[in-house]
């Protein structure tokens, strides 16, 4: 039996009940609204403004660049210092940046969006692996973290609820501009949540070593070594890689196909969006009692496999209300995937190693997508929009298979003292 099983939802409000970690997630859930505000009216601008699938593709490719740059150094920073002041100071750069996109009225200043998501997308390389680094600082009781991953997780259902009405209703009344500023006060609202969040502290030895360039290579040495002789953290690695080689793709083609195939604007393209939340809800509800039943590992395994056969699902839609049934099997998928692979991660690193562990995660994802649009971007003018998207869904689906073979069940050990939040008054 997992230790997650038992009085799930109990659980979920005792985890309410500390401030430290409904500031976070009430902050994180305004600005992933804000966030869903930008990545939909970022490929529908540069769609209308040169027609080219390939152009969308290259938006999100280069987007993708800073994880290979940065993830490692940000894997060391994240175990140095305060992990609060690295995600205020990441919000606070994506708030102004983003104000950028403002100026953009032609083809010819469709580099804009490519040099703003670059920047934007550098100061995420550092936000993600504190945060995900904080997570089991705040939460304290590892019995509690799956739980915990769980309604980060939420925060995506909430967003995608929530944000395709909202962002569709904004974009087609006020047009893409209104997204960009919503997008910027998102980030400004989680800058303030993180203040709200008690003085986590460091551990002895970040403290006790100052994080000279010597010492930051020694620790990135470190962090590689321990991630190659765990084959639990190899495990997951590995099965991340091979399904986002398969989902990646789905950022180039996703709205350039919908707009072919079924003829739909902002509100459609919402609609989509919207089922694949509330299959995130459905799973949402489901994930206690089968976290009660199922090993992590084959929990994981399995959503992967769902979400790879509709997936494939899209491409073969022949109507548009079977395309949001298989949009809504994607959510059922996805919250598990997310949660599960996040906790096995967490449970499997001291609390030392997180933020390297969590920028090595961030990397190989931030890879394999690359590789993923670079082809759905080439294949999608050759063999077709809906053709790629099946051969996406083909390969989530081996993924998947093979996950129950690749990923192991985590030996969870006691977060150390260290980890201990001080709550504010």
């Amino acid at each position: 039996m997992n230790p997650a099983a038992g009085n799930y939802f109990s659980t979920y409000l005792r985890l309410f009940r500390k401030r430290s970690f409904t500031a976070l997630w009430l902050g994180q859930l305004v600005s992933f609204i804000g966030d869903y505000f930008n990545w939909l009216a970022i490929p529908i601008t540069i769609n209308r403004l040169t027609g080219s699938a390939g152009m969308v593709g290259l938006s999100f490719i280069i987007n993708a660049v800073p994880a290979l740059l940065l993830a490692p150094i940000a894997g060391v920073l994240v175990d140095r210092i305060d992990r609060r002041r690295v995600m205020v100071i990441s919000d606070l750069l994506r708030a102004v940046l983003v104000l950028a996109l403002l100026t953009i009225q032609s083809a010819e200043q469709v580099w804009v969006f490519y040099l703003v998501g670059f920047l934007v997308s550098c100061a995420s390389q550092f936000f993600f692996p504190a945060r995900n680094a904080l997570l089991p600082q705040i939460v304290e009781d590892e019995k509690d973290l799956l739980q915990a991953n769980t309604l980060m997780q939420l925060i995506f259902i909430v967003g995608l609820l929530a944000g395709p009405a909202l962002a569709g209703f904004a974009i087609g009344l006020w047009g893409e501009r209104a997204a960009f500023l919503v997008n910027s006060f998102g980030y400004l609202v989680s800058a303030a949540s993180i203040l709200l969040i008690g003085k986590i502290r460091l551990s002895p030895r970040a403290e006790q070593n100052p994080a000279s360039l010597t010492q930051s290579w020694l620790d990135l040495r470190q962090g590689i070594a321990f991630i190659l002789n765990s084959r639990i953290l190899v495990g997951v690695l590995t099965c991340t890689f091979l399904a986002m080689l398969g989902a990646g793709g789905l950022n180039a083609v996703w709205i350039p196909y919908l707009q072919k195939a079924f003829h739909v604007g902002a509100e459609g393209i919402g609609m989509v969006d919207s089922a694949q939340g509330a299959g995130m809800v459905v799973s949402g509800l489901m994930i206690g009692p089968l976290v009660a039943r199922f090993k992590y590992k084959n929990l994981t395994a399995g959503s992967i496999l769902l979400a790879g056969f509709f997936i494939a699902g899209i491409g073969l839609a022949p109507t548009f209300p079977i395309l949001l049934f298989s949009s809504f099997g994607i959510g059922l998928g996805l919250l598990p995937i997310q949660a599960g692979m996040n906790t096995i991660q967490q449970l499997s690193s001291p609390d030392a190693m997180r933020g390297r562990v969590g920028a090595a995660f961030n990397m190989v994802t931030t890879f394999s997508s690359l590789t993923s649009l670079g082809l759905a971007a080439t294949l999608g003018g050759i063999i077709g929009l809906s053709q790629v998207l099946i051969a996406c869904g083909t390969v989530v689906l081996l993924s998947g298979v093979l996950g129950f073979w690749l990923i192991q069940e985590p030996r969870a050990a006691p977060l150390p003292d260290s980890a201990a939040p001080v709550e504010p008054a």
